[in-house]
């Protein structure tokens, strides 16, 4: 089998299960193919339209945002995948998320079974939990205290 033709099998393989960046894809193949030729089959990929860093940050955000991650994660996770970040953040804007929905949601959908304990443990617990997952420190504190008026609003 010509050469050209097991790195385009081997890289329409990856594909047809989900998106990849090209980075991605290279970190995985170049100790197994020669690095010239992976960049052609790459390029020709690109331009039939099978793999774009675009379409990858698209649903890096859409897949991390229904997740309930936040910005900070996501832009980790691109950065990790060596995306650009000027594809990130245009489909950020495209999705323009709520962080702090985001974040109240996450907090609700984690913390609604555990009785409120007032002690500061706990609130860091919390709190830590929230950053953990890309939020920053306001939207954190935001859903605790959505999450603490939701409580002293709830019938008994």
């Amino acid at each position: 089998m010509e050469v050209l033709t097991e790195i385009k099998q081997a890289v329409m393989g990856l594909l047809s299960r989900r998106e990849y960046s090209r980075c991605e894809i290279e970190r995985k193949y170049l100790s197994r193919f020669d690095a010239n030729a992976l960049s052609e089959v790459l390029d020709q990929c690109e331009e039939m339209g099978y793999q774009s860093d675009q379409r990858c940050a698209e649903s890096l955000v859409r897949n991390k945002i229904s997740q309930g991650y936040g910005l900070l994660k996501i832009l980790q996770e691109g950065r990790r995948k060596g995306l650009d970040e000027l594809y990130i953040n245009a489909a950020l804007t495209e999705a323009n998320p709520d962080w702090f929905a985001i974040a109240t949601e996450l907090y609700q959908r984690k913390f609604a079974k555990e009785p409120e304990q007032p002690d500061r443990k706990a609130y860091e617990k919390r709190m830590r939990y929230i950053t953990s997952r890309g939020f920053s420190f306001d939207q954190a504190k935001a859903a605790h205290e959505y999450h603490l008026e939701s409580i002293k609003n709830y019938p008994n």
